[in-house]
């Protein structure tokens, strides 16, 4: 559901600059464009007793997740009101199933449709106001999914830097209205030229007691054999250290 649109950090509100951006705007920005030319990026999600390793091939209209032993493809498909996820396993692609698609993977703390961006798609998104987020103005965005939704999600918020376009945080509430996920931005960095993701943060949480489960990150590797890249800030993984970064701006270590 999110974690695509949080890689690239660059997405400028350029053709909105001049009018105030309603919520279809912010969100028709913050969908993730991939980039023109082809890159490959190496990351991990750790938390877990072993971080997982994975690889992101980005390139036109498209993310495929890599994940190895065993060997799997999971394909994002980028559309103008839609997105699509299909996975690859022994030469066979099938389509992500709705029963599959709110599964965890492999112990992750993410799930298929937290790859899908299928929140960005929801219609109907309310512009609620703004918020100082680590120092930089916020937009704040109420979604609502469609009435035929089978998901664990009855609405969801998402903190989008009023400078950059680029998402901050993202929140999922189970239909109760109880907190069930946040990912958070930690830290950017550049690679090739393009402000991405560094570090976000996962964190799942018990409806009942409001407390966190379980706590992932996700980390984009900065020494890519492919491309290159400037380290911007040292995350830490302390949930109360949140440095400042976002779009344009250089992150600032607390």
């Amino acid at each position: 559901m999110i974690i695509s649109c949080f890689i690239f950090l660059s997405l400028a509100l350029s053709c909105i600059a001049n009018a105030e951006p309603s919520a279809e705007d912010l969100l028709r920005e913050a969908r993730l464009r991939p980039t023109t030319h082809p890159i490959t990026l190496a990351a991990e999600i750790r938390g877990a007793e072993e971080p997982l390793p994975l690889i992101f091939k980005i390139g036109k209209g498209q993310i495929e997740y890599q994940l190895h032993d065993p060997e799997e493809t999971i394909l994002l498909k980028l559309g103008a009101t839609n997105s699509s996820l299909s996975e690859t396993k022994k030469g066979n692609s099938t389509l992500v199933t709705s029963e599959k698609r709110y599964q965890e993977i492999r112990n992750t703390g993410v799930t298929y449709d937290d790859l899908s961006l299928g929140f960005l798609y929801w219609p109907h998104p309310r512009l609620t106001g703004s918020q100082q987020l680590r120092g930089t103005k916020a937009s704040i965005i109420e979604l609502i999914p469609p009435s035929d939704d089978q998901g664990p999600y009855g609405s969801a918020r998402t903190w989008i830097d009023q400078n950059s376009g680029a998402p901050l945080r993202m929140e999922g509430f189970d239909k109760k209205g109880n907190l069930l996920k946040r990912f958070e931005v930690i830290s950017a960095q550049k690679i090739d030229d393009l402000w991405t993701l560094k570090e976000m943060r996962i964190e799942t949480f018990d409806p009942t007691t409001h407390t966190v489960t379980q706590r992932r990150y996700l980390t984009i590797h900065r020494d890519n054999k492919n491309s290159r890249s400037t380290h911007t800030s040292t995350p830490s993984p302390d949930p109360s250290v949140t440095p400042t970064m976002l779009g344009s701006k250089l992150p600032q270590s607390r």
